[in-house]
């Protein structure tokens, strides 16, 4: 039994006390709902579902094909198996509990927690019959917490990614040089996840970081050159058992005769170095995500630079962005997210960005923080100065 699985159950058992749900009901196929890996991390291929109660009763209802991976899991106090009629069992369940509120996983505004396709919604509350719609409720009241509040499992999971991801850097660093295409430093990174052992934290698999020295973007490496004054982009991320890291470095390679970057390319940096001091420094359980934006975006203006053009922080966790709360600006694109509080256990990136499409030094420098009670750290070692070559 993971230990991981234990803490998660134990953690929404207690906040769906604290939001007074008798019942979180979870429905998945195909592995088709994001909080599966979270919650239990059981693969199933025909109609499942998950049943946690307030009081700590766990069930699960699965197909004959699939009951054997709930059984062996040891999650479960009770696991029931169908053949061929799955609502009947499931009504029978929910009659034997008889919860008050049900929520389920539907969201209009985080993917994370909007596990139910239209069609699977439609035929849940078919399923349930009449007798529970009026008490069906959201579950990402508190699946939005439980996925960010982050357990000492995943903390340890997501250090261990940050810890890869920086040697990786460090590794690939002492082999950059002036000749070397975009495509060349990025097959760099991938050799250094196969000696590890670990895949993109991305796309799960053996890709490419973001290299970038031109057009600024999210796109993959290509073919371009790197040459004497180029200033060049990295944003890279791994997963450790199933758990990521998202790190990005900005390098600069020496014309002849320098031996540092160009003035204004410094000050960038300093800018955004101050920037993302100034978030560390001030978050803490009860702020707003969009405070913390407002403080390192507004910095950045003093000082002169381009206002940033996305958030300045985001979760991560199982996947890079990992939804809920946001340290972004209170924009329409972002939801709710902005306005959501900050807790101890959440782990944030910091990344106050300036861009340029025309060529123009920009600085991309990320890093990750966890979120204390009384105090905020530093889970990456930070980038202090434009790393030279």
């Amino acid at each position: 039994m993971d230990n991981l699985y234990l803490e998660k159950l134990q953690q929404a058992e207690k906040y769906l006390k604290d939001c007074d749900i008798d019942l979180w009901l979870i429905y998945s196929s195909e592995g088709s709902d994001p909080c599966i890996p979270l919650i239990t991390g059981l693969k199933t291929v025909g109609k499942t579902f998950f049943l946690i109660t307030k009081e700590g009763k766990k069930y699960a209802i699965a197909s004959v094909i699939d009951a054997q991976e709930s059984q062996n899991s040891g999650l479960f106090d009770e696991v029931y198996i169908y053949s061929s009629d799955c609502e009947k069992l499931l009504r029978e369940v929910i009659d034997k509990i008889n919860p008050g509120k049900i929520a389920i996983n539907y969201s209009m505004d985080d993917n994370l927690c909007d596990g139910l396709t239209a069609g699977r919604y439609r035929w849940l509350i078919k399923a349930l019959g009449d007798n529970y719609v009026d008490k069906i409720i959201q579950s990402e009241v508190f699946l939005k917490k439980l996925r960010s509040v982050k357990t000492p499992t995943e903390i340890e999971r997501i250090q261990k990614a940050i810890d890869i991801t920086l040697d990786i850097y460090d590794e690939v660093t002492k082999n950059l040089k002036v000749g070397l295409s975009e495509y060349e430093v990025g097959k760099m990174f991938v050799e250094g996840m196969k000696k590890r052992g670990v895949v993109n934290g991305n796309t799960k698999k053996l890709t490419m970081p973001m290299v970038l020295k031109e057009r600024i973007a999210h796109r993959e490496p290509g073919n371009a050159v790197i040459k004497p004054g180029d200033f060049m982009i990295v944003d890279f991320s791994v997963d450790y058992k199933g758990y990521v890291s998202d790190i990005a470095r900005t390098f600069y390679f020496l014309k002849e005769g320098e031996t540092r970057a160009p003035e204004i390319m410094q000050k960038r940096f300093e800018a955004v170095y101050e920037a993302i001091t100034l978030v560390k420094e001030n978050i803490k359980p009860g702020k707003k995500g969009y405070e913390l934006d407002s403080l390192a975006r507004e910095h950045l203006l003093n000082r002169g630079m381009p206002e940033i053009t996305h958030a300045t922080g985001h979760q991560v966790g199982r996947f890079t962005h990992d939804g809920g709360t946001l340290l972004g600006p209170q924009w329409e694109r972002y939801g709710k997210g902005p306005n959501e509080t900050i807790e101890a256990g959440m782990i944030f990136t910091i990344e106050p960005t300036i861009l340029f499409n025309d060529g123009d030094y920009s600085i991309l420098t990320e890093e990750i923080i966890l979120v204390g009670k009384e105090k905020t750290v530093f889970m990456s070692n930070r980038q202090k100065n434009v790393f030279l070559i």
